[in-house]
């Protein structure tokens, strides 16, 4: 599904992203959920941003990528935690893309917008300028998210997912 975002585009871009395991809850504009047996993943959209919240039988695990005031760029290609008998994974990588490149990532993301597993922030006066959060698979509970930032010719993909440990 496609959301309209109706709030400004900030011009960020990946070097002012900050990744947090243990930032708070943010506000939210539009949300992704879904039960994968015992888990509750949310797929919370922020903007140009995203937080994705896990409830486990063994408490919370959390990552939210978004520029943050006071804190500085932090963009960690990966990382891992473990909370309980679960175990949190997270990648991430950064593409430099030409304007047709960009679009094109945009265009294939906006054919499956009518998916019940893609939710896609869009600012109305930047169509090229999307946030998507997708549900790719529940066996392991598994998600992946883009960030478009059109202005600097950058995409930013992170795919996390939670599994037992064992």
């Amino acid at each position: 599904m496609i959301t309209s975002l109706a709030i400004p585009y900030v011009d960020v871009s990946a070097g002012s992203l900050t990744f947090r395991p243990d930032a708070p809850s943010m506000p939210v504009l539009d949300r992704l959920e879904r039960d994968a047996g015992p888990l509750r993943l949310s797929l919370r959209l922020l903007g140009a941003s995203h937080q994705a919240v896990v409830a486990t039988p063994d408490g919370l695990i959390a990552e939210t990528l978004a520029y943050r005031d006071g804190l500085g760029p932090d963009l960690p290609d990966e990382f891992n935690q473990r909370v309980g008998s679960w175990r949190h994974r997270y990648t991430c990588a950064v593409e430099e893309l030409t304007v047709p490149e960009l679009r094109g990532r945009v265009r294939d993301l906006r054919a499956r917008s009518e998916s019940e597993y893609l939710l896609m922030g869009v600012f109305g006066d930047r169509p090229d300028a999307v946030t998507a959060l997708e549900i790719v698979g529940t066996e392991p509970l598994t998600w992946r998210t883009v960030h478009t930032y059109p202005q600097h010719g950058q995409v930013v993909t992170t795919t996390g997912g939670v599994e037992p440990v064992g």
